[in-house]
């Protein structure tokens, strides 16, 4: 389901609980007026389980964030979403598909992999504070 204004309190949350430097809420609200962005959100009732952020330009969906709540975690909801997420971007004209991903980001990386995205490239100390590396990686569609 795309993301919506008030799933937005729960999206924050989720990204709270995920990462070590979350984006803020407001963040979350400027992808709702951005054109480009291509955001979903995955429900149990009411409850936001997971969200996927993307980003449509031309040819290529880069994927700007995508969390799981921790309790869903590890039960395929990633997974599932994020293909649909791709499958949505392909139908929009989307040949290509990125990201970035910290380097010790395993289950992340597992995932992706097993997606079939390749590793393209590096940016070193990309994640502040800490100036982890980012991992680029892409797949086509």
């Amino acid at each position: 389901m795309p993301l919506a204004r008030e799933h937005l309190d729960q999206v924050a949350d989720i990204e709270k609980a995920c990462f070590q430097n979350p984006w803020p809420r407001s963040l979350f609200m400027e992808e709702l007026c951005m054109p480009m962005s291509m955001d979903h959100v995955a429900l149990v009732g009411a409850q936001v389980t997971a969200f996927c952020c993307m980003w449509l330009v031309a040819s290529q969906v880069k994927v700007q964030n995508i969390a799981v709540h921790p309790v869903f975690q590890r039960r395929g909801l990633g997974r599932y979403l994020l293909l649909r997420a791709l499958t949505l971007a392909r139908e929009h004209g989307a040949v290509r598909a990125g990201l970035e991903v910290r380097t010790g980001n395993i289950a992340a990386l597992s995932l992706y992999y097993s997606l079939d995205f390749c590793l393209e490239g590096r940016r070193p100390g990309y994640y502040y504070p800490e100036g982890e590396d980012a991992l680029l990686l892409w797949r086509d569609l």
